[in-house]
């Protein structure tokens, strides 16, 4: 299989993961396991997310911009990486926390403030295009099945996670659905967006494009993985070792991946 029919393999399978993850939300919410289930598949997904941030693409980040800059002492791989991090720290703890805080003003005004859920699915969305965009600029097929298996392991969990909130919060079914289908669409219209931007662009400007955004995938990878993932998950006490345990299972699949890499 050529990278770019694994590219549309690639698209079809995250598209599915994601509107199968959501609408399973609708059957499993009323289940008393829903939370357990969410909370152990979350659990793996953030080993794997930051085996795949730190294993994988920032170690090809910095082999790329080392190829662009002769080996340059300064290490733009970890610069690109932190502005990963922060712009999604930046959306998510300054833009929404501030949105959430309009949420919680007095009951006659909160109606019209009340844009948290979709200020926060915008934020997921952005997180999904960037990974989209990296794995659509990937060359190699084996880092490119990196990123897909990070991919799939977090994007149904967030949207079945995204499906749960909604409809405890009395969101009507046409919407959550829309809202899920649309969640799904991003990782996939990011392949596509990467792999147009390649097509364009030639030599030094491809290779800054692909390093670049390798790294800046990298940063934010490991801000869901500990900061999204990781923290919100240990913050409970309960099922704490079982959590634990698969995280290392996530992680554990990427070093091993990281053998044939």
């Amino acid at each position: 299989m050529n990278i770019e029919l694994f590219k549309g393999v690639a698209f079809f399978a995250i598209l599915f993961t994601g509107v199968v993850g959501g609408l399973f939300s609708r059957w499993l919410s009323k289940s008393s396991r829903s939370d357990f289930l969410f909370s152990m598949g979350n659990a793996f997904a953030g080993g794997v997310f930051l085996g795949a941030g730190l294993i994988h693409m920032l170690p090809d980040a910095q082999e790329g911009f080392d190829a662009i800059d002769g080996g340059s002492d300064y290490p733009w791989f970890g610069l690109f990486c932190c502005a990963g991090f922060l712009f999604i720290l930046f959306l998510e703890k300054v833009i929404v926390r501030h949105q959430h805080s309009h949420d919680e003003a007095p009951d006659f005004i909160k109606e019209d403030l009340s844009l948290y859920p979709y200020v926060l699915m915008l934020v997921l969305s952005i997180h999904s295009v960037i990974t989209g965009i990296a794995l659509g600029t990937e060359t190699r097929m084996a880092q490119a099945l990196v990123i897909l298996l990070a991919v799939v392991a977090h994007k149904g969990t967030a949207a079945f996670a995204l499906g749960v909130s909604m409809l405890r919060g009395k969101v009507a079914l046409r919407r959550v659905v829309a809202m899920i289908v649309l969640f799904s669409f991003m990782t996939p219209v990011g392949i596509l967006l990467g792999m147009g931007f390649m097509t364009f662009l030639t030599g030094h400007a491809e290779q800054v494009f692909e390093a670049g955004f390798d790294a800046l995938a990298a940063g934010s990878f490991l801000y869901v993985a500990l900061l999204d993932i990781l923290q919100d998950e240990f913050s409970r006490h309960k099922h704490s070792a079982l959590k634990f345990l698969l995280v290392l299972a996530g992680l554990g699949i990427m070093a091993v991946v990281a053998v044939w890499t």
